[in-house]
């Protein structure tokens, strides 16, 4: 081979590669610090599972593709020895690894697993090629990089080949099985009737070919959506472990230099910034986001692409802005920052419903949600530019202690005749049933607490409530970006539970949940939350529980509706169907359950906003819960109060109240219980299976 030319190739191509990520790493190093090295062996174990594993990969709505980028990871994995076998041999032609020499068993073995590879890998590529050309599914972003790049692959793989099938040529090897690549390619070399220099020749031809490709390849990826190979496996690494995005980062709003949010792109983490490098713009987020299947203007690995364009764009002030050393030099450098707000508009933060469905599809774990609500907080809590219908939340959250505004001292009027125990006048309780604002104020959402207070008793759980002195978590003021309102309202509830020694609570919201059980850590309050759908299977499976069959759903078909913050955020998919199960339901699923769920509208606060742009996002499920049910119809169950006010409406809007009922499933158990002749939650009557109450 040539020593001199190998070398300058290595030379050129490393020092530019080199180059070229300086450029794209110190922009990092001007963000905002975060600490992603701890739980090692947590993250090690991801690394091996998600990353090397591929695991997100080959999940069912994505089977194919994935199946097919499973194989070409896998080809370059065992090509990377045979990379460093053909630069090696770059300088002398009978270069081999250690172990590896053709005719060593382990040579052998892994020329025949390269060349399947090879195979597969060029079958793989041509198959991406035909859906970029010819199928072009809606999550592909259709360029000529993409094409590019699935050019390389085969290239590499072609050149192999014709290396290979030139060298069993020039030995005289006849085709074998064990070398199905190479062996493809001195077959047709045979059939051309090719001389033996002209093997030999366009064996060198591939040989210089492929070390071309592998250096052109590698230096162009920083500078287009496949830099994801080079930080893919790092950014799975360094991912945020659980709880991860369902629990918003704390700031720090008592500090002088404090940070309120996201003003401009300094203001992301540097996490933030690999994020964007790595998003493979694969679409996956988009296949059942809420706002982009209904026509907002979210598409998260469009936001992806934008940050990340600003980013490189504005390495030259990131620079400066690292190297600055004096506080006059920093200020000027982060003044010629444009405020990030311009990069992502404000109707594309405020559409998100924070479901989680990005980062649950993310092959390489982007972090999208604490993005969008930085975003938030900035309009929050420096610019005081938000909607109007979040102003209301925020004073009402403020000064009565839930979003609807219903004085506080109304909170307990949905269970002024069932005696419950107050925390403040016993201690002798094993669950705190932290009852919510909904199901406190909302008239339709109190017939599900005292469903579940009914549930209760029948199965002799001891319980409280706070009565008068609970007040709001805060949850939907942090997710509009209310972050100051959200920690008085969080230390004020922590203060107080940790003050009557709670150590157990129960939830009817999978939004509270949420707060209590992965928030409100950050305030010392350690508890362990469950909800009610939980507690519900766990008191029927040790036999506490045996209600009969359900009234009134004897042929009729049920659906369950899975809230993303139970779900998605949560993990809690199979306790709402066994607690349905005990009396008698068979679940007919919608095609997007469980992992896949689909979004009711109301996550991220949106429960409180107009929703002006696209199709109606309650709506949109209300139709696959209807195509689900058929003609007959039947209903709907829910674990959610704000799902149970979505859903209820969207039915209504659709004009399908006389076919669809939305019922909770502590009603549907509760009416199991009526069933058997026990009074529903101490004299009211538990609702059975028709159609629900207007929400008033």
């Amino acid at each position: 081979m040539s020593p001199l030319l190998t070398t300058l190739l290595l030379l050129a191509g490393g020092s530019f590669f080199v180059w070229t990520m300086v450029r794209r790493v110190v922009p990092l190093l001007a963000l905002r610090r975060v600490d992603r090295l701890d739980r090692a062996g947590e993250r090690l174990e991801g690394l091996l599972r998600f990353g090397f594993g591929q695991r997100r990969m080959v999940d069912p709505e994505e089977f194919r593709p994935g199946a097919m980028h499973v194989v070409i990871f896998a080809a370059f994995l065992v090509l990377a020895l045979r990379t460093v076998t053909l630069f090696g041999m770059g300088f002398s032609e009978g270069f081999h690894l250690p172990l590896l020499a053709p005719d060593s068993p382990f040579g052998r073995g892994y020329a025949f697993v390269k060349d399947v590879m090879v195979l597969l890998a060029l079958v793989a590529a041509l198959g991406f090629l035909w859906r970029r050309l010819v199928t072009k599914p809606d999550r592909i972003t259709l360029s000529w990089e993409g094409n590019l790049i699935l050019g390389f692959i085969a290239g590499l793989m072609v050149t192999d080949m014709m290396f290979d099938g030139a060298g069993m040529i020039a030995t005289g090897e006849a085709a074998s099985f064990w070398a199905p690549a190479g062996s493809l390619a001195a077959e047709l070399y045979r059939g051309l009737g090719l001389s033996a220099g002209a093997v030999r020749a366009v064996g060198l031809a591939g040989f210089w070919l492929h070390l071309a490709i592998i250096l052109t390849f590698g230096n162009f990826l920083p500078y287009g959506k496949h830099f994801h190979i080079i930080t893919g496996l790092p950014n799975v690494y360094l991912r945020a472990l659980p709880p991860a995005s369902s629990a918003l980062r704390k700031l720090d709003l008592e500090r002088e230099d404090a940070s309120f949010g996201a003003a401009t792109v300094k203001d992301l983490s540097w996490k933030e910034g690999l994020d964007v490098y790595s998003c493979t713009e694969c679409g996956r987020c988009q296949t059942h986001c809420p706002t982009y299947v209904t026509g907002k203007p979210l598409s998260h690995k469009e936001v992806n692409r934008a940050v990340k364009h600003h980013l490189i764009e504005k390495a030259p002030e990131l620079a400066a802005l690292w190297r600055a050393k004096d506080p006059a030099a920093k200020e000027a450098a982060a003044a010629a920052l444009p405020p990030l707000s311009e990069v992502v508009p404000p109707a594309t933060f405020w559409a998100c419903t924070t479901c989680g469905w990005c980062e649950t599809a993310c092959p390489v774990f982007i972090e999208n949600i604490p993005r969008l609500v930085d975003l938030r907080r900035q309009k929050v809590l420096v610019d005081s530019d938000f909607p109007e219908e979040a102003a209301r939340v925020f004073k009402n959250i403020e000064t009565q202690g839930n979003p609807w505004g219903i004085g506080s001292n109304r909170r307990t009027e949905w269970c002024e005749d069932l005696a419950l125990p107050r925390a403040s006048e016993t201690k002798e309780f094993e669950y705190l049933f932290f009852v919510g604002c909904a199901g406190a104020f909302d008239d339709r959402q109190k017939k599900v607490s005292r469903a579940i207070v009914q549930i209760l008793r029948e199965a002799k759980v001891s319980f409280a409530i706070l009565g008068e002195e609970e007040t709001c978590n805060g949850e939907a003021a942090r997710r509009l970006g209310n972050e100051y309102l959200f920690q008085m309202q969080a230390q004020a509830n922590v203060d107080l539970l940790n003050g009557y020694g709670v150590k157990k609570i129960l939830v009817q919201c999978p939004h509270c949940l949420n707060t209590l059980k992965n928030e409100f850590p950050q305030f010392g309050g350690r508890f362990e939350v469950v909800h009610h759908t939980e507690l519900i299977a766990r008191l029927v499976a040790d036999g506490r529980l045996a209600p009969g069959r359900a009234p009134g759903l004897a042929g009729q078909p049920v659906t369950f509706h899975d809230p993303c913050y139970l779900a998605r955020h949560n993990g809690v998919y199979e306790a709402p169907r066994a607690a349905l199960e005990s009396v008698g339901v068979a679940v007919q699923e919608m095609p997007r359950n469980r992992r896949q769920g689909f979004c009711c509208g109301a996550g991220g606060g949106r429960m409180w906003l107009e929703e002006k742009l696209g199709t109606r996002v309650n709506q949109h499920r209300v139709d696959e819960a209807a195509a689900t049910l058929g003609d007959s119809g039947g209903v709907v169950a829910v674990g959610c109060p704000f799902c149970m006010t979505m859903l209820r409406d969207g039915v209504n809007e659709t004009g399908r109240e006389e076919k669809l009922q939305v019922l909770d499933v502590a009603e549907i158990v509760a009416s199991g219980l009526v069933q058997l002749g026990r009074p529903a939650g101490g004299g009211a009557t538990a609702p059975a299976a028709q159609a629900a109450p207007e929400r008033e």
